[in-house]
């Protein structure tokens, strides 16, 4: 059995940082996920566990990757949607370790805080979904290719992140 391909995300290229609007995606379309605390008196590592720890349908487990650490596990209730959202919005808790998962297989994961892993199949369904927002069929057989201005190449990032942001409210409308 092949695994499937994850790929390490880069980050903002050329002022537009996609990141954001990608795990709220990921959240919005998860069905479980895991989320990892290790055993921190100072609490830096272990920010949001009593909050997870509050939620429905979740099982705890010791997480073998780091002694006396543990793995929450659950499914991706009403409650886990909207704790995730809230965290991504506000910023208040950040989050040491989790994967999303739909249906058993990896969507995308954050570890050590910053270093964010798409699986192939994630990014691209999600690249999918922006093309299908950003983009629509031309009726004409032909387009001729001209030079492309700094003022044009603006323009589309600034739709890009309309397109970007209304992709996510509907998404967040879809869920509840």
């Amino acid at each position: 059995m092949s695994k499937e391909r994850e790929y390490y995300y880069i980050g903002k290229r050329r002022g537009t940082d996609i990141w954001e609007v990608m795990l709220k995606y990921g959240v919005l379309s998860a069905s479980h996920f895991e989320v990892r605390f290790p055993d921190d008196p100072t609490m830096t590592l272990s920010e949001g566990r009593e909050e997870f720890l509050g939620l429905p349908k979740i099982s705890v487990e010791p997480w073998s990757g780091m002694k006396g650490a543990i793995a929450i596990k659950g499914e991706m209730t009403k409650e886990a949607r909207e704790l995730f959202l809230q965290i991504i919005e506000t910023r208040r808790i950040r989050l040491w370790d989790f994967i999303l998962f739909r249906d058993e297989r990896k969507l995308l994961s954050v570890s050590d805080f910053d270093d964010r892993i798409v699986t192939e199949n994630f990014a691209k369904e999600f690249m999918e979904k922006l093309f299908l927002t950003w983009f629509e069929p031309i009726p004409e057989p032909e387009i001729k290719s001209e030079g492309i201005s700094r003022d044009f190449l603006e323009e589309v990032s600034q739709a890009i992140q309309e397109a970007l942001s209304k992709l996510v409210l509907d998404l967040e409308n879809d869920k509840n």
